[in-house]
Parts: structure tokens; sequence; C-alpha cells
């Protein structure tokens, strides 16, 4: 029943509700996604980036990238259920998103996704009960820093 009710709560803050650090947003917002997803957040500093993490009760994370002028340049998770790609790339999940995840939702196979393009990559994939990916905007991302690498 545990288990139960927690795929129910990270499905509830992962489909329905927006949330407001997404790609080229601000860091003020991070919060916000905090009290939002009703997670544990954890904030680690380094010379080209800040990290915002936030451990949802049933064990996924959400990782957003800030670079040194304020703005997320990336985001990352590593969820129980797929995420609202809305909620992630807000403005950036225009219709070249869309092909990304115009499925159901539910996973029978691993499968892997990957965009490339000039304002927008996305790699992402999964299998039922282990969703992972990361988005970025190459523009926004530190000079000299590889975005692939983020986890």
């Amino acid at each position: 029943m545990r288990h139960w009710t927690s795929a129910v709560v990270c499905a509830v803050l992962l489909q329905a509700q927006q949330a407001q650090a997404v790609l080229g947003g601000g860091e003020d917002s991070v919060h916000a996604d905090q009290v939002r997803f009703q997670g544990e957040h954890r904030k680690l500093s380094g010379s080209q980036m800040t990290t915002h993490e936030i451990g949802l009760p049933d064990g996924s994370v959400v990782k957003e990238y800030i670079n040194a002028a304020g703005l997320v340049f990336a985001v990352s998770w590593r969820t129980r259920l797929k995420p609202n790609l809305d909620a992630l790339l807000g403005a950036h999940n225009a219709a070249p998103a869309a092909s990304l995840h115009a499925d159901s939702g539910v996973a029978t196979a691993k499968r892997q996704q990957s965009m490339r393009q000039s304002n927008l990559v996305i790699h992402q994939g999964g299998r039922m009960n282990a969703f992972a990916g990361l988005a970025y905007v190459p523009s926004l991302v530190p000079e000299g820093f590889n975005a692939d690498a983020l986890r």
C-alpha cells in the first residue's frame, strides 16, 4: 500500500503540476518546485554552475542546473513515472519535442530517445518504474562545460 501511495503522489506531482524552474527560467523559482513536489532540496555550488536537487518521497530525483547568470540551463530526472516534459521544459517543449512524449507514457520495454537541435537537446529513456533523462539549452550552457555529461 505504501508504494502505491508514493506512486500516486509522484504521478500527481510530475504529471499535473507545472514546475516553475524550467529551462531558461530563473534560479529563484527552484524553491517553488521543492514546495510543489514536497521534496527534499539539496544545493551544490561549483565553479561553473549550481545544482539544485529535489528528492521526492518515492526516491525519484529531479535536478536543475543553474549557470552563472542565474538561469536554468539543464534539467535531469530519474523517476519512477514518466515525467511531464511540459513542466520540466516549459517554453522549450514546443513541436520538436512533441515526438518525444507523444506515446501513452506506459513503457513496456526499455526505450531510448534523443533529439538534438540548435536550441534544445533531449536524451531520455526508460522502462516501467525507471525513467531517466536530460534536457538542456546549448546557448545557456557554461562555456567549456560538456552538458552531455550531466546526470
